[in-house]
C-alpha cells in the first residue's frame, strides 16, 4: 500500500460543500419546475411558482454560502468557488425567466 503524504493544513470548505449542494438541490428543482409548466402548456400552477419561489431563495443561499467559503483561511477554493457559480447561473436563468416572462 502506498503511503500518501499531506504537506499542507488545508482542507475542505464545509460552507463551499454545502453552497455546492444548495446549488444542485436549487438545479434539480428549477428543472423539475421548468419541466412540469412545459408539460402544462405555461398553466402549471401556484404550487409550481411556490417550487420557484423556492428554487430562487435556495440559490440565493447557495451563493451567501460560497461566497463566506471563499473568505474560509486554509481551506481548498474549489468548491466555494464551484457553489458560486452554480448558485450565479442560477439566479441569472432566474432573472432571464423573469424578464422573458415580463
Amino acid at each position: 500500500m502506498r503511503r500518501r503524504y499531506k504537506f499542507t493544513d488545508k482542507n475542505q470548505s464545509r460552507t463551499g460543500i454545502v453552497s455546492t449542494v444548495i446549488g444542485v438541490l436549487a438545479l434539480l428543482l428549477t428543472g423539475g419546475m421548468l419541466l412540469e409548466a412545459y408539460m402544462a402548456y405555461g398553466a402549471a400552477g401556484k404550487g409550481i411558482a411556490v417550487c420557484g419561489f423556492l428554487a430562487l431563495l435556495l440559490a440565493l443561499v447557495g451563493l451567501y454560502q460560497g461566497l463566506r467559503g471563499l473568505r474560509e483561511e486554509d481551506s481548498y477554493p474549489f468548491f466555494p468557488r464551484l457553489g458560486c457559480v452554480l448558485n450565479g447561473l442560477l439566479l441569472t436563468a432566474f432573472v432571464c425567466i423573469y424578464v422573458a416572462g415580463w
